[in-house]
Formats: structure tokens, C-alpha cells, sequence
């Protein structure tokens, strides 16, 4: 079931890729953009990340924190994703825990409306570091939510296919 944004946060508690703790309740006082990808050589996911990469340090100078969950396990997101340094948290959910509490949803549908349209992307993916790879979860469709500095949900997005992130212009007007 989806979310509608105002609401408290659901708390995730974890560890991240490199196993050390992640709870999202220790970023209060900070704004946090979380962030839940397919998987981790998903070329569009990659593509975003490198977005989130190229802007994290003016992000971090305003203080906000960046969240990426992945559904696929923590060793294929240290060689897909990490391979290139990521400056923010990266938690893997497997077992779609995280995913299934912040209502991301699946879609085949989702998936090749993003093939057929979204192909320039794909390469631009592939560019950063994202191959196609087997994936238990092919088609889980892109979920970005906004969390302001007091712990709230304040904007959600739920992709229209399996390559839409929130857009970057509504991530910079929540920055302020």
C-alpha cells in the first residue's frame, strides 16, 4: 500500500554494505532523501546514483543525508555500486523488508514501458557502471521519499516505471 506524505517515518534500522549501523531516527536534525533502487546493476538505478553522487556534496553542505536501499544483497551492491565511491548510506533488503513497509510496488507493465521509452537512459547507465543482470526482482518500480529535518515524511514518490526517481528540481525545492 502506498504512503502519503505528511506522516511520521517508518524507522529502518540495519546495517549498510560495509556492515555498520544505519537507523534512520539517528538523522534527525537533517533533511534525508531515501531512496529504494531494483537492484544494483540496474543501469537506470546507476545512472541516478551518479546524479546523487555529482550532488551529494552540495546536498551535504545543507545539511541533508542520502539513503539508497537496493533489493539485491550486499556483496553485488559493493561490486556494482561501490566500485565507483559513493559519498552516502547503502543498505541491501534482499528480502524487500524496507520495500514492502514503504509500499514500493511491482510492475511488469512499469518495467517495459521504461524499456520502450526510457532506452537513452539505459546507456547512460551502462556508461556508470550498470549492467543487466538476473534479477529476482525485475520488477520492483522506484520509490524516493523526502524526510525532513523532525523525522516526518514530507514528499513520496512512487516511479511511473522502473527507470523514474523523484526528479531532481523537486529534490532541490525540498533542500531549500
Amino acid at each position: 500500500m502506498r504512503l502519503n506524505a505528511p506522516m511520521p517515518v517508518i524507522e529502518i534500522a540495519t546495517l549498510d554494505i560495509f556492515n555498520q549501523p544505519v537507523r534512520l531516527s539517528d538523522f534527525k536534525g537533517k533533511k534525508v532523501i531515501l531512496s529504494f533502487f531494483r537492484n544494483a546493476a540496474c543501469p537506470f538505478c546507476n545512472f541516478r546514483l551518479y546524479e546523487f553522487t555529482h550532488q551529494y556534496k552540495h546536498w551535504q553542505d545543507k545539511g541533508v543525508e542520502v539513503i539508497a536501499v537496493f533489493s539485491s544483497n550486499a556483496d553485488e551492491v559493493r561490486k556494482f555500486v561501490a566500485n565507483h565511491p559513493r559519498p552516502f548510506k547503502m543498505v541491501s533488503d534482499p528480502n524487500l523488508d524496507y520495500y514492502q513497509k514503504y509500499g514500493v510496488e511491482r510492475s511488469g507493465w512499469a518495467m517495459l514501458k521504461a524499456l520502450m521509452f526510457k532506452f537513452p537512459r539505459i546507456f547512460r547507465g551502462m556508461k556508470t557502471g550498470g549492467y543487466p543482470q538476473k534479477n529476482n526482482h525485475l520488477t520492483l518500480v522506484p520509490a524516493d521519499f523526502l524526510i525532513d529535518e523532525n523525522g516526518g515524511i514530507v514528499d513520496v514518490w512512487y516511479g511511473r516505471d522502473t527507470s523514474d526517481h523523484i526528479p531532481l528540481p523537486r529534490v532541490e525545492a525540498f533542500i531549500g
